[in-house]
């Protein structure tokens, strides 16, 4: 969704190729007729031996990366992820735009300190790039602030929310309530939650069976690494509730939560990145505190005051707080608008335009045509 963004802008300013190792991208950009494309099929597999972490592994890891390298053979690699280039060779300048600004600890890991040029979303990521990783001050030019392009799309109305609404199905005349949760801490893979974890399917059930009782939409979109997403139980919940389930069963590609989230009046979810993009549409946030288990705030992204609406630990309070979200939606405004004000340079949807023109600054100034 990130790279997209980035090859639409790029392709005619330069000689831009695609380096894909899963078919379902490489379907995809087929289906949208983009021919540079450089693709080595990776053998993924579910390794249930893992205890925490990605259990969908390579099973030659870096065999199809490296291929796909040599036949590239670029001058820049532009990645959306820390660890998309760990099997690479450097031999060529690497960029890195990320692609998710959640609260838990994901961005500030030491292989930042790979990427030659790194595009972040405001001056509190920078701060904190800078303190957590010991940046020298020479090495601060590597570091610059363009904006979010994943909100761009908000800002610029492309959205319209009565052909979503129409395509998906759902009443326009009620608010729609959108339950998105992060992967999370490893246990992503196999929780629905991120606490509840011996009663994770009541609770499912009590909070879909109010929500039905209070005449709102409600739409489940789990990450698409979770193995809940072929549940039957939890899927035979929800059509019983005439939940909308999203959630498809893993295929290692994210469909675009945009168009979900221009549609959705109240967001439920609890560290994920979905959480900053949505606050640009200044709507309520609900949060699912982490169990205390889960050491969640170890080394986050950001801080517990972070957070700019309800907090809730069971799922009465979590429906108390749809309720008052529905009445008070103004309530936690000012803490909203000031976390995007931290968080995001300049959000005018504009940030795509001014990320591309540093990649094409820093190539002038590595000499590259």
């Amino acid at each position: 969704m990130m790279l997209e963004r980035y090859w639409d802008m790029l392709h005619e300013k330069a000689d831009c190729w695609w380096g894909v190792t899963h078919p379902r991208i490489y379907n995809l950009l087929m289906e949208k007729n983009i021919s540079n494309v450089v693709y080595h099929h990776d053998e993924l597999i579910v390794d249930h031996n893992k205890a925490y972490g990605n259990k969908c592994v390579s099973s030659n890891p870096g065999h199809s990366e490296r291929i796909v390298a040599e036949r590239i053979k670029p001058d820049i690699w532009i990645s959306d992820t820390l660890n998309k280039l760990h099997y690479v060779p450097k031999d060529a300048f690497w960029v890195q735009v990320f692609h998710s600004l959640p609260i838990k600890k994901h961005f500030f890991y030491p292989s930042v300190l790979d990427y030659d040029l790194l595009l972040l979303p405001g001056e509190y990521h920078k701060h904190e790039i800078i303190k957590r990783l010991n940046f020298k001050e020479r090495d601060e030019e590597r570091l610059k602030v363009v904006g979010w392009p994943r909100t761009d799309d908000f800002l610029n109305g492309k959205f319209d929310r009565q052909e979503i609404m129409n395509t998906l199905e759902l009443d326009q005349n009620v608010k729609t309530i959108l339950y998105a949760p992060t992967w999370g801490w490893g246990y992503g893979n196999e929780t629905l939650f991120a606490r509840w974890f011996d009663r994770e399917v009541k609770a499912f059930e009590q909070i879909c069976h109010k929500i039905r009782k209070m005449d709102l939409n409600f739409i489940v979109k789990l990450h698409p690494l979770s193995f809940h997403a072929n549940n039957q139980t939890l899927i035979n919940i929800s059509k019983k509730y005439k939940v909308l389930w999203l959630t498809k069963e893993i295929s290692w590609f994210v469909d675009d939560p945009n168009p979900f989230l221009w549609i959705t009046d109240i967001l439920i979810s609890d560290l994920s990145g979905i959480i900053a993009e949505f606050m640009v549409l200044d709507r309520p946030i609900i949060y699912i505190d982490p169990d205390e288990k889960l050491d969640a705030w170890d080394s986050s992204d950001m801080p517990k005051n972070f957070r700019a609406g309800h907090i809730v630990k069971s799922p009465e309070e979590l429906l108390d707080a749809i309720d008052d979200s529905i009445k008070f939606p103004e309530r936690f405004k000012k803490e909203r608008n000031n976390m995007v004000s931290k968080l995001f340079h300049s959000p005018d949807g504009m940030a795509i335009d001014r990320a591309v023109q540093e990649i094409l600054n820093f190539a002038r100034r590595k000499g590259l045509n």
